[in-house]
């Protein structure tokens, strides 16, 4: 059984992500393809369903975003390049959250 705490989590995880699909339907039906709020949130939601395992959905959000930071940046390589790093960061970072999340499920379990 799922502890309450877990339970928690997953409601506020499922909450959040609703809430910023909202905004980006929002957002998207301005012009959003050169908005940097719009790249924000899809980095957001890509951040968050990679904390989750939904890698699939987490890739699709990168794109969105990185496409729009490429053009927003184009003339500053560097920021694109210091995002691509700060992301390459969080993969070891969510797999460690992760780990830590299992072992405490695990260690409640027993």
């Amino acid at each position: 059984m799922i502890g309450l705490e877990c339970k928690c989590l997953v409601i506020c995880i499922i909450s959040g992500i609703s809430e910023l699909q909202k905004l980006s339907g929002i957002i998207k039906k301005y012009p959003s393809d050169d908005c940097l709020d719009y790249a924000k949130v899809q980095e957001t939601l890509a951040t968050i369903y990679l904390m989750t395992a939904s890698l699939s959905q987490a890739k699709s959000h990168f794109k969105k975003a990185f496409k729009i930071y490429e053009k927003i940046w184009a003339d500053e390589p560097e920021l694109i390049e210091a995002k691509y790093q700060e992301i390459q960061e969080l993969y070891p970072q969510v797999g460690f959250f992760l780990g830590q999340q299992i072992s405490t499920f695990l260690t409640k379990q027993l």
